[in-house]
């Protein structure tokens, strides 16, 4: 589950929205173009520009955005153990075997203790036939580790090797922990391409988990 904040025309709107919900308006997201952020406690976050004519048809613009933030937040849930779990439930057929109270993929199990840490924060989706699947907010959280981004303090004053006056550089990078680094001028580049970094890896993902798995034969 998570807490909706919606703002809109007449201010905000708080209420609480279901994985199902936040699935449905982040899959309407995708389609309109606007851009997704996802955090590291399970939560994501919907922007938009809402355009309106005012007075003489000028046309206003104002921010939207909806704000899911998860009511069990995941960051501090996921250790190294706990990402491994998570990742077998994600990659097996996994299912919980309420006798042993443990979550099981046939040829592995995770531990008792650690099957009732995942349950208990949330961290997994158990339905109506013991089946077992990474809950939404587990899902974000592990992306979102993986795409921790910054930029870097500007060069600052050095003196050139070869000798000489003292200078100043006001380079900085670009830096993602997926990998990803780009090399800038100054920090307000950097900036500019680690947000548009992080719009693409967001709406990939995004994609990936709002599109229906093809059907088998």
């Amino acid at each position: 589950m998570f807490r909706e904040s919606i703002t809109h025309s007449g201010g905000t709107t708080e209420g609480t929205a279901s994985e199902q919900h936040a699935l449905t308006l982040l899959a309407r997201a995708l389609r309109r173009g606007y851009a997704i952020d996802l955090t590291r406690d399970g939560g994501a976050t919907i922007s938009w520009t809402a355009g309106s004519f005012g007075p003489g048809e000028t046309v206003v613009t104002a921010p939207r955005s909806i704000v899911f933030t998860p009511e069990l937040p995941v960051g501090r849930a996921l250790t190294e153990s706990t990402c491994d779990d998570l990742l077998l439930v994600q990659s097996r057929d996994a299912e919980y075997d309420p006798v042993n109270r443990v979550i099981t993929g046939g040829i592995w199990r995770i531990p008792q203790g650690a099957t009732a840490r995942l349950r208990a924060r949330g961290l997994v989706v158990v339905d109506d036939r013991n089946r077992v699947r990474p809950s939404l907010t587990a899902q974000i959280g592990l992306f979102a580790r993986d795409h921790c981004t910054r930029t870097t303090d500007p060069g600052g004053w050095y003196y050139p090797a070869g000798g000489g006056a003292r200078r100043y550089s006001a380079a900085s990078v670009a830096i993602c922990s997926c990998g990803f680094a780009r090399h800038c001028g100054d920090r307000t580049e950097a900036r500019r391409h680690i947000t548009g970094h992080r719009t693409e890896v967001c709406t990939e993902f995004v994609r990936d988990l709002t599109t229906p798995a093809p059907a088998t034969a």
